[in-house]
């Protein structure tokens, strides 16, 4: 196998992969977040341990050994509730982004008022404004719903992505 076979296998092989994370992520959205919740509660978890066993190892040589004690039994905390409780781990990570975007839009509102007063066209800054406050909104009133949504529009984009590869090495390294 030459080396534009081996691209061409590569090629086809990750673009494959990226069709079955589009179907996954288009299928089945509120288990996608479950398992990426899982993975970054499996982190937290993680550091929290690596933490804990390091001031456990350097006890007697460590300052301040108490306060990482305590950051990482927390973290091992946080990381379980993570695990256990999605949904409102998904809520509370929704309103904050929905502060964010709230924000984002009044900033957008104000810039479209001072491009106005400069004489500049502000339908744009306006429209980008309405983006953010709807987003936000949303975010308020569902955060689950609409993280579902983002990763719905996420596995579109992984699906056509991974067709556009698979198509691209199969066709054009033929030439």
């Amino acid at each position: 196998m030459n080396g534009l076979e081996k691209i061409k296998s590569v090629g086809i092989f990750f673009g494959l992969a990226l069709i079955v994370f589009g179907v996954l992520f288009l299928v089945f959205p509120e288990r996608v977040i479950t398992f990426l919740a899982f993975i970054v509660g499996a982190i937290i978890i993680g550091y929290g341990v690596f933490r804990g066993f390091i001031v456990a190892v350097q006890w007697k040589d460590i300052t301040k050994r108490y306060f990482k004690l305590t950051v990482s039994i927390l973290s091992i905390i946080l990381g379980t509730f993570i695990i256990a409780n999605t949904q409102i781990t998904v809520t509370a990570l929704g309103i904050v982004i929905g502060i964010f975007a709230i924000l984002l839009a009044f900033d957008r509102f104000n810039m479209a008022s001072l491009r106005k007063n400069a004489g500049l066209n502000n339908t744009w800054t306006l429209v980008s404004g309405l983006i953010h406050l709807a987003f936000g909104v949303g975010m308020f009133y569902s955060a689950f719903t609409v993280i579902s949504i983002i990763i719905s529009i996420i596995g579109i984009y992984l699906l056509m992505a991974g067709i556009m590869v698979v198509l691209s090495t199969s066709y054009f390294l033929d030439l």
